[in-house]
C-alpha cells in the first residue's frame, strides 16, 4: 500500500501547468488516496503533494485551497523536512499577482524554511529532492525582495539569484527563475547590459519552453521583449511586438502580467492602438506596485 503514498522524491516530475490532463489526474489520484487513506500516519506526504499539485494548476480557488492544506499540515507540528516544505508552499502563494502587505509575512516563511533546511541531518540533505526545495526557497525569497524592493533588497536578490545560477546542482526549473530574476534586476539598474540581460531572458524561456502556461514562462517573455524595447536595435522592436502579441493573444496570461505587456506595447505602439492598450492597463484592479509605478511613467510621458 505504501506505494500509493506520495514521496517527496517524486517532485522532479511535477507535471507543468500545461500539462492539464495530467495535472488534473494527479490531483484526482492525490484526492482518491487522501480519501481512502486518510487515517494513515504517512498521509500527510499525499496532502502536500495534492496542495503543491493545486498551485502547479492555478485554478479559481486553488491557491485558497493549497493555503488551507499548507496550514493543516502546519498545525499537527510535522517533521522539519515537511514543515520547511510547506512553509515554501505558502510564501509560494504571494507569488503571482503579490500584494506589497503580504511580502513582510511571505519572506519570513521563507528563511524560517531555509534556516530548518540548513539545520537538517546530512542524511536528509542528501535525499534527490533536497536541491529542489532548497533552490526553491531561495528563489522565492529573491523573487520576493525584488518585488519589496526596499534598502538593500535587489543587492540582496541579485546575490541569491547568481548563487543559484553558478551552482551546477541547481534544478533546472530554479536556475531559470534565476535567470529571469537577474535578467529582470539588469532591466532596473544596469542599462549598459542590456545584452547580457537579453541572453539571460532567452536562456529562461528557451528552458521553459515546455510550461507556456507557468507564470514564469510568460514573464520570461515579458522581460527579454522589455529588454529589446530599451536596447532598441532596429530588429529589437519588431521582435518585442511579436512576441507580446503572440502572449496576449494565448488567453490563459496571468493579469499582472498581460497588464505589463500591455504598458510595453503602450511604448511601441502608434496611436489609436497605444491609447487603446493603456485604457485597458486602467481599468484593471490588484495591479502590483511595479505595474502602478510604470503605468503613472507611461502616462507622463506618453500622453
Amino acid at each position: 500500500m505504501s506505494d500509493f503514498i506520495f514521496n517527496a522524491e517524486d517532485q522532479e516530475g511535477f507535471p507543468s501547468p500545461s500539462e492539464k490532463d495530467k495535472l488534473k489526474k494527479a490531483i484526482e489520484r492525490a484526492e482518491f488516496i487522501i480519501g481512502k487513506f486518510g487515517n494513515r500516519p504517512d498521509i500527510i506526504e499525499e496532502k502536500f503533494h495534492l496542495a503543491d499539485l493545486l498551485v502547479g494548476r492555478g485554478h479559481p480557488g486553488d491557491y485558497e485551497r493549497a493555503g488551507k492544506i499548507y496550514d493543516e499540515i502546519l498545525s499537527i507540528r510535522p517533521y522539519p523536512y515537511l514543515k520547511a516544505r510547506c512553509l515554501i508552499g505558502k510564501a509560494e502563494l504571494a507569488i503571482p499577482e503579490i500584494k506589497k502587505e503580504q511580502i513582510p509575512t511571505a519572506i519570513d516563511l521563507v528563511r524560517s524554511a531555509l534556516e530548518i533546511l540548513h539545520k537538517l541531518p546530512k542524511e536528509e540533505q542528501a535525499l534527490p529532492s533536497f536541491p529542489f526545495f532548497r533552490n526553491k526557497a531561495v528563489v522565492i525569497e529573491a523573487e520576493l525582495c525584488v518585488t519589496r524592493d526596499e534598502g538593500k533588497d535587489h543587492d540582496h536578490a541579485q546575490k541569491l539569484y547568481e548563487g543559484i545560477i553558478k551552482d551546477r546542482k541547481s534544478h533546472w526549473y530554479f536556475r531559470a527563475r534565476a535567470e529571469l530574476g537577474k535578467a529582470e534586476l539588469l532591466s532596473f539598474h544596469f542599462p549598459k547590459k542590456t545584452g547580457e540581460g537579453i541572453k539571460l531572458a532567452e536562456r529562461a524561456a528557451h528552458l521553459m519552453k515546455n510550461r507556456p502556461h507557468d507564470y514564469f514562462s510568460q514573464k520570461a517573455l515579458i522581460i527579454e521583449a522589455e529588454l529589446r524595447i530599451n536596447r532598441g536595435k532596429s530588429d529589437d522592436i519588431k521582435k518585442a511586438q511579436n512576441s507580446l502579441n503572440d502572449l496576449l493573444k494565448r488567453g490563459e496570461i496571468y493579469p499582472d502580467l498581460a497588464a505589463r505587456a500591455k504598458l510595453n506595447l503602450v511604448q511601441i505602439s502608434k496611436h489609436p492602438k497605444a491609447q487603446k492598450l493603456f485604457d485597458e492597463v486602467q481599468e484593471m484592479e490588484g495591479l502590483d506596485p511595479y505595474i502602478i509605478k510604470k503605468s503613472k511613467q507611461i502616462r507622463e510621458r506618453f500622453f
